[in-house]
């Protein structure tokens, strides 16, 4: 058996379909050693390609394994490095281009392969905090056997890694503001368990350590039913995905017709995220902007009310639910949330979200209504009409514009910026635009400049709509109505109820890095250096020549050596 491999960078694509990306010769081709670089409390990752001439099997760990096919010859892959490597199978899924790309990042052991088909494993260096600086050799090991054969050694990638004196801090206390709405409902439909149960709660726990190891920052709370209209999924012609979020809070209308409202679950939830170092702010969607349906009733349920909220009560007396039907029910609703807030100590890191208004005089209407109920809260908005930002500027706490929102009123952002300091700034893409992007058909590097840009354009973080909006079979089929492949998540459904990550979800924490030693950089007042890595980069500084111009290869730099780069020249002048 014939066995072809070599080194790629962690931004490597793997594609199969109409047309084989990658040629044998190619891989044949590959460097068998890989020169990597990276910081203290860091990771230094890289793919390894790999294909042969006749069936196989991949085993990236030590347990033994017999294929059902008696001709599969196996192949193992062994690491002696001075620090942990971790290795994930790379699966592929299913594009919006009839392509099948690379992604999941898997946890089992093994994968079979026919003849010539082409496998990518990820490898990722842990380098502790407590590290010596220096360069570091190692090498993994291609070992080939067949049933009880004795394995023979036949390959090796030999790897050399940098490490430099700067330490990263945790992501937690990194200064991104990263802002992945979580869609805790999505995760119970897909396991089968019951709404914010126990079992729920152990899913969610899983789900919500790997957005802290990502360093997401903020809680989204769910104060109302179907905030987002299910990104509507409903229809006569069925979706295959179901995308309703429900509310953490359960009120009740008592006997005597008061209204009782139950915030444990909400707490519960805010209280699980605070464990994993997702604490720096409490997102409430399902209070303002409300995404109108029409399918399941024309109107507000609440007919006065000047958003649709819709608040599920159950009827203690009658044994019924209801809906919510006043505005004075309503509003006693928010003052409630409010008083809670207060009186648990966490009103000052609470935010009321609004996504994507798009109506002034209502969006108006809806905030000047409920400033009148509960005057303590803070307003945050993804924006994606750039007017909203003079409109709404000293209304807003956290604003959060569009991409193109961010670059066409780029000035009175940083004016707002410097008048009130005290307020946050992140930018946000979403099913547009192509760039940059975390589509599956994004390039990786995209990743990368989504933390550059950042810093770069003075912003605090990033947010984005999805982490764990599944379609019915996420793992086999992400398309979902207009929505690009890969808009809707960064993790995946394991059967064992842990998320598989990503490449993307990885591509996005290097971008994080490259943010963080920027900031170090300018910080220690190393500008020289700083200017040094953004050309490196970034082909194009100008924020309103970025607005007019979407093409990839003349805003940023796609080649990943580039980037490995300008992480050294950084990490070199912090040293000094």
């Amino acid at each position: 058996m014939k066995i072809y491999y070599g080194t790629a960078p962690e931004t490597f694509g793997l594609v199969r379909g109409k047309k084989s990306q990658i040629q044998l010769s190619e891989i044949e081709a590959m460097p068998k050693e890989i020169k990597l670089a990276a910081g203290k409390n860091d990771t230094a990752s890289f793919q390894i390609i790999l294909t042969a001439s006749e069936r196989f099997a991949l085993n990236i760990a030590k347990q033994p394994w017999f294929s059902q096919n008696s001709k599969r010859r196996n192949i193992r892959l062994s690491a002696e490095l001075p620090f942990e490597l971790g290795m994930n199978h790379i699966g592929t899924v299913l594009c919006d281009d009839g392509y099948l790309r690379g992604d999941v990042l898997l946890t089992k052991s093994v994968v079979e392969a026919e003849d010539e088909e082409v496998l990518s494993v990820y490898c990722e260096i842990s380098v502790p905090k407590d590290a010596q600086k220096g360069s570091y050799n190692g090498k993994i090991k291609l070992f080939e056997s067949f049933g009880f054969e004795r394995e023979s050694l036949v390959g090796e990638i030999n790897i050399e890694l940098r490490v430099y004196d700067y330490c990263f801090p945790e992501n937690k206390d990194n200064g991104f503001h990263l802002d992945l709405w979580q869609h805790p409902s999505n995760i119970a439909r897909y396991y089968g368990v019951e709404l914010w149960s126990d079992e729920h709660f152990v899913l969610l726990d899983k789900y919500c350590a790997s957005l802290g190891r990502l360093g997401v920052k903020c809680v989204t709370v769910i104060a109302s039913e179907m905030p987002w209209n299910g990104q509507g999924c409903q229809s006569e012609v069925r979706y295959d995905a179901n995308l309703f979020e429900y509310s953490m809070i359960p009120v009740t209308r008592k006997c005597d017709g008061r209204l009782e409202y139950d915030f444990s679950i909400m707490q519960r939830y805010i209280d699980l995220c605070a464990k994993h170092g997702i604490d720096e702010c409490i997102s409430v969607y399902g209070l303002v902007n409300v995404w109108d349906n029409k399918t399941y009733g024309e109107g507000h349920v609440a007919a006065d009310y000047p958003d649709g909220v819709r608040v599920r009560v159950f009827d203690e007396k009658e044994g019924v639910y209801d809906y919510i039907r006043t505005a004075e029910e309503l509003d006693c609703y928010i003052r409630a949330l409010e008083s809670y807030f207060i009186e648990t100590d966490q009103n000052d890191i609470l935010r009321i979200a609004a996504d994507e208004p798009a109506d002034i005089e209502a969006y108006r209407k809806s905030l000047e209504h409920i400033k009148s109920v509960a005057p303590s809260f803070k307003y945050k908005t993804a924006i994606n009409h750039a007017e909203f930002v003079n409109e709404f500027g000293k209304d807003i706490y956290d604003f959060a514009p569009y991409i193109s929102a961010m670059y066409s009123e780029y000035d009175a952002l940083m004016q707002f910026k410097a008048e009130m300091p005290e307020k946050r700034f992140l930018y946000y893409v979403c099913c547009c635009p192509e760039i940059p992007n975390s589509f599956l058909r994004s390039l990786l590097t995209d990743g990368y400049y989504i933390g550059i840009l950042a810093a770069m354009t003075g912003m605090d973080g990033f947010l984005r709509w999805s982490y764990t909006c599944w379609t019915d079979d996420p793992n086999n089929d992400l398309r979902f109505g207009p929505f690009p492949v890969g808009d809707l998540n960064y993790v995946y459904p394991s059967p064992d109820g842990n998320p598989w990550l990503s490449l993307r979800w990885k591509a996005l924490y290097r971008g994080i890095r490259y943010y963080v030693l920027l900031k170090a950089a300018a910080g220690k007042g190393l500008d020289s250096a700083v200017e040094a890595a953004y050309n490196k980069v970034m082909l194009e500084r100008d924020v309103k020549k970025l607005y007019s111009n979407w093409d990839r290869n003349a805003i940023m730099s796609v080649n990943p050596d580039d980037y490995r780069e300008f992480a050294e020249m950084l990490m070199s002048a912090l040293e000094e």
